[in-house]
């Protein structure tokens, strides 16, 4: 029988300290009651769907690893079962990583989100994409990246990412800005006009699924929020790429 590979992407819910651009914070935890409930109904529909991830790939930042956390242990898999790979981190540009006193955003190492009992990570993986310590151009991440660049940045992480996964049906856990780039990457339109890629609201999921004999992998969801709780069902706080801003 043909196997599908399946792709799920999930933006998180509620932080406690909602992210203004150019102020901050930019490292903020979910929020302890409406974040974390939102956290679970994103977390149940995952491990709801006919095929499942095996496995979560997730940005160092806290919002991403707590919401990875609460998917794996929905899924049952609490160990070795968080991939935390640097090249998901939110789009380095400094309106979302600088504040005002010029502070820069300092994603926490493996071993801190460790100590902080996020035990589910698996501390023999190693990102595929790292971030950069100066500017780059074979896709590492790096502060500053224009948005041209983070395309390439998703493209080189799916790209790794997939061949890491070696077949296995993931989960990934990172930011608007570089999920729909790399949402834009897998789905392949000709023109940015042609993307059925639009607004994503914060919980929502989206689904791409590849037959093992195909090159091409199809997007079956995007950024659906049918599980949100109360009135976040109907898909609020939309954020999306400046490219990809329909007049």
């Amino acid at each position: 029988a043909m196997t599908k590979q399946h792709i799920y992407f999930v933006r998180y819910g509620l932080t406690k300290y909602p992210l203004v651009e150019d102020t901050g914070p930019y490292d903020s935890p979910l929020h302890p009651i409406d974040g974390n409930e939102q956290g679970i109904a994103i977390a149940r529909r995952v491990a709801a769907m006919p095929t499942p991830p095996d496995v979560v790939y997730s940005s160092n930042l806290h919002r991403a690893v707590s919401t990875s956390q609460l998917i794996v242990h929905a899924l049952g898999k609490t160990t070795n079962s968080i991939r935390v790979e640097e090249g998901l981190v939110e789009w380095l540009t400094p309106s979302l990583t600088v504040e005002p006193d010029g502070t820069r955003l300092q994603p926490r190492t493996v071993q801190q989100l460790v100590d902080m009992t996020f035990t589910e990570i698996d501390q023999g993986y190693k990102s595929v994409n790292p971030i950069s310590k100066s500017p780059s151009t074979d896709g590492a991440p790096y502060f500053f990246e224009s948005e041209d660049y983070l395309m390439i940045r998703a493209k080189v992480s799916m790209e790794r990412i997939l061949e890491h996964a070696n077949g296995e049906n993931i989960c990934i856990v990172s930011h608007t800005p570089c999920a729909q780039a790399m949402a834009l990457y897998l789905e392949g339109p000709a023109s940015l006009e042609e993307s059925k890629i639009g607004p994503w609201p914060l919980g929502g999921v989206t689904m791409f699924t590849k037959d093992s004999d195909s090159d091409g992998w199809t997007m079956e969801m995007y950024a659906d929020t049918s599980h949100m709780p109360g009135e976040y069902k109907n898909g609020l706080k939309e954020w999306s790429l400046p490219c990809l801003t329909k007049n």
